[in-house]
């Protein structure tokens, strides 16, 4: 594989990587924001039904908690993406210069070889 075709596969793999990784946060937030919209009808549904100071409080609380968690379960989850779209992007950075590392190193050991066979002519 010449050098152009590598580096084509290289920009391949990454626009995969981050093709898939938008596309699971896409999801992410698409599923989110119908809990939000479901917490909120909930939220509504209950209001009419509170007479007293402390029962709005109580619903007030049970409310804060529910987003609280469900804030916390998404930044984790897209935590997570970011991380393994990193990890895989790493990977595919360390093989090109792994790959580079070794093409020089095969070019040195021809060199040398070069070298020994002008020297023992």
């Amino acid at each position: 594989m010449n050098a152009f075709e590598k580096s084509a596969q290289v920009g391949r793999e990454l626009f995969e990587i981050n093709a898939e990784t938008l596309r699971k946060i896409t999801e992410l937030s698409a599923e989110n924001f119908k809990k939000y919209i479901e917490l909120n009808q909930d939220y509504m549904q209950k209001l009419p039904e509170v007479r007293e100071v402390s029962s709005f409080v109580e619903l007030q609380r049970e409310y804060g908690e529910k987003l609280w968690n469900g804030m916390r379960e998404d930044l984790n989850a897209r935590g997570s993406i970011i991380r393994e779209a990193v990890e895989e992007t790493g990977q595919v950075v360390r093989g090109v210069f792994s790959d580079a590392g070794e093409e020089v190193a095969d070019a040195v050991e021809e060199g040398a070889d070069q070298v020994r066979e002008a020297a023992a002519a």
